[in-house]
């Protein structure tokens, strides 16, 4: 089929199903939410985002076109949510204030958890930067004494980078081997590294109370501050800033739940998968027939043979 003819058919067939806001209450019938993680994307066919609500692994509940996902837009849009029967108790965001201001406006009672992804993602960015400034030092003195130790060492650093960021328990046996010879040949700095990896690990997956991950942050921040690492010196900072909602999962019974909003980037990428794997979809419109026949099919087993044959004459889409 051409690309033309995709998108003719889906508008053809999309034309005459009930909208997501339509369907989203047989769907809430069976099966209530009781989470609703928020993410945003800019696809294909439009100038303007969209924001995914999904509270279960491809389940999609409603992706309404906006133009920003902070701030007033976000606001509206958690209202919209609240008319259609989606009363939040527990929202996550990426601690981005205006957003975190929407909830608290629309929904006082939510509690509010920083989601974890962000959270870790901006700590192992200073993570990643440490390393690397500290390997171009090791390959600048090797190139200028002409030392063949150092640039050798640089060199291993650069092989085995995303090795030394990852999580211990995520290390493989050839990765263990390689980041003990390379502490055998380094000064100090791979090993004191990962005690640092290994105490962000703990204050996040082993900390059981508030209390303890305090008393784990106080060594963190006096063994980064014996390193002298600038960029290292950026996480004890960031755990200042944001310790509030990125730890409340530690001091709210039930918030440990959702401390990861893993639904709402995995609904993302169902939505990029939708695009590539149908890249008839050049519009708005198109996009949202589209998602409107894959809701129908997944959630209300909407028979899309039978669909065909009766067409708008189909008054009730069928449910299980």
């Amino acid at each position: 089929m051409t690309k033309s003819s995709i998108t003719r058919w889906m508008d053809d067939l999309g034309s005459h199903v009930p909208t997501p806001e339509a369907m989203l209450q047989p769907l809430l019938a069976r099966t209530p939410a009781t989470e609703g993680p928020m993410d945003g994307a800019y696809p294909l066919g439009t100038d303007k985002g969209v924001l995914v609500v999904q509270d279960a692994p491809d389940r999609l509940l409603l992706t309404p076109e906006a133009t920003s996902e902070h701030g007033e837009e976000a606001r509206k849009w958690l209202e919209t949510c609240k008319a259609h029967g989606l009363h939040v108790t527990a929202a996550l965001s990426d601690d981005s204030q205006s957003v975190t201001d929407a909830i608290q406006s629309v929904s006082p009672q939510a509690r509010l958890q920083a989601d974890h992804v962000h959270t870790v993602k901006h700590i192992w960015g200073h993570l990643k930067q440490s390393l690397c400034s500290y390997r171009r030092t090791i390959k600048a003195r090797g190139e200028a004494k002409q030392d063949e130790v150092c640039l050798a060492l640089a060199r291993k650093l650069w092989k085995v980078r995303w090795s030394l960021l990852k999580k211990p328990g995520n290390l493989s046996v050839e990765d263990k081997q390689a980041i003990t010879e390379l502490e055998s040949e380094d000064e100090g700095f791979v090993h004191s590294f990962r005690g640092i990896i290994r105490q962000l690990v703990n204050i996040f997956d082993h900390a059981h109370s508030e209390a303890q991950a305090k008393l784990r942050l106080q060594q963190l921040r006096k063994d980064i501050q014996a390193l002298g690492d600038p960029h290292l010196a950026k996480i004890p900072q960031f755990f200042d800033d944001h310790w509030d909602q990125a730890l409340r999962y530690l001091r709210k019974k039930g918030m440990g739940t959702y401390r990861r909003g893993s639904n709402s980037e995995s609904g993302m990428r169902l939505l990029r998968r939708l695009e590539k794997n149908h890249d008839g979809i050049r519009s708005a419109v198109t996009r949202q027939h589209y998602i409107q026949l894959y809701q129908a099919m997944k959630y209300l087993s909407l028979d899309i043979a039978d669909f065909i044959e009766q067409g708008p004459q189909m008054t009730v889409v069928p449910r299980v």
